[in-house]
């Protein structure tokens, strides 16, 4: 009995400790930052404007370039519709390649345009997710569902989706329902994972629905929408949502840093905007003089209560983001001329045009 007794317990022992080793390192402190694109829609040169051009891959290679230099690592996700009806797909991916892609969401475009997915998949030195993408005969997934991704000891999970597909008649593919797709992944993730990223293919309103129902998740990046991303006010549940514009005109940056993985994230990019305003206002009415401002406008009674409220308004932004513990910073950058073009991927470029005309 006492040899069972101890037995039972050595079981127990060796139990805990099998499950503990299993259990993912905690990590409590690190940054890492997303860059984005998507809705490329098979550009590869810059788009004309009225005085000047945006996007194109080679100044989306120098800007990555130049990024780097600084030591930062970023994590390049493509949240879908990167293919057109032009055969100019093996030159994307061969651009995504050298430029260092971390994954791509397949889109219904994706597959509506791609002359053959599953030969560009095999030429990607990245990952092809979608976690609701099925085989019509067999159910089974298309692609990966998701991929982990790790930064400064932070482990990402970053998971596919897709709203519909635009061919209805298509025998080869069918689409599993995005929500009930994401929330079997995300209850699986979360053991797995600090961090949750959505990348979404469909519009606007879609992902907005799609967020209010699987408010596990952290991040969701779409490519369906095609106005201009704008920095907007956080959600009061459900994860950061995120426009990326459209023909990879530009790009968008999402800075996180965490403190402590145990808290809540919080999105300061809204305050940051109303703090540099804040200060411009007081600039403006400071006029280029040193003189304190209240001795300025001591005998205007209206404009000393206004230089109250709008000291008072900056003290309150700013004791906001000194309290936040892990923050999130979106930002939108244009890709113009003054961005010089990276010759390797010109080089890509320009072989992969060659071919095609062949």
């Amino acid at each position: 009995m006492v040899c069972m007794k101890y037995s039972k317990l050595f079981l127990t022992i060796i139990s805990g400790v099998l499950i503990f080793s299993c259990t993912k390192p905690r990590t409590t402190a690190g940054e890492f930052i997303f860059v984005a694109t998507g809705n490329v829609q098979g550009s590869l040169k810059p788009y004309k404007i009225r005085l000047d051009s945006l996007g194109g891959l080679p100044r989306r290679a120098t800007f990555l370039k130049d990024l780097r230099s600084t030591g930062t690592d970023p994590i390049l996700l493509d949240a879908g519709n990167l293919f057109n009806e032009q055969d100019n797909s093996i030159g994307l991916i061969k651009c995504y390649n050298e430029i260092g892609y971390d994954a791509l969401n397949i889109g219904a475009q994706d597959l509506a345009n791609a002359i053959n997915i599953s030969n560009l998949e095999k030429a990607a030195e990245f990952p092809f997710i979608s976690a609701n993408i099925v085989h019509m005969r067999s159910g089974e997934p298309v692609f990966k569902p998701f991929t982990t991704i790790e930064r400064n000891g932070i482990i990402l999970a970053i998971i596919g989706l897709t709203n519909n597909l635009l061919d209805n008649s298509s025998v080869e593919y069918g689409i599993k329902d995005p929500i009930q797709a994401g929330k079997e992944l995300l209850e699986i993730l979360a053991n797995q994972s600090d961090y949750q990223v959505i990348l979404f293919n469909g519009s606007f309103d879609d992902a907005v629905v799609i967020r209010e129902a699987l408010v596990e998740a952290d991040f969701m990046i779409i490519s369906g929408h095609r106005g201009v991303p704008r920095k907007t006010q956080p959600p009061e549940k459900g994860p950061f949502l995120y426009k990326v514009g459209e023909f990879g005109r530009a790009l968008v940056t999402i800075k996180t840093r965490i403190a402590n993985t145990d808290s809540s994230l919080k999105d300061i990019s809204m305050l940051i905007e109303r703090e540099k305003f804040i200060k411009e206002t007081l600039h403006l009415l400071r006029g280029g003089s040193s003189m304190n401002l209240e001795k300025m406008y001591a005998g205007n009674y209206d404009m000393s209560q206004r230089i109250k409220r709008i000291k008072t308004e900056l003290e309150f932004a700013q004791i906001e983001l000194a309290s936040a513990t892990n923050t999130v910073e979106f930002d939108f950058i244009p890709l113009s001329s003054s961005i010089i073009d990276d010759v390797d991927i010109k080089r890509i470029i320009n072989e992969a045009s060659i071919a095609v005309k062949k």
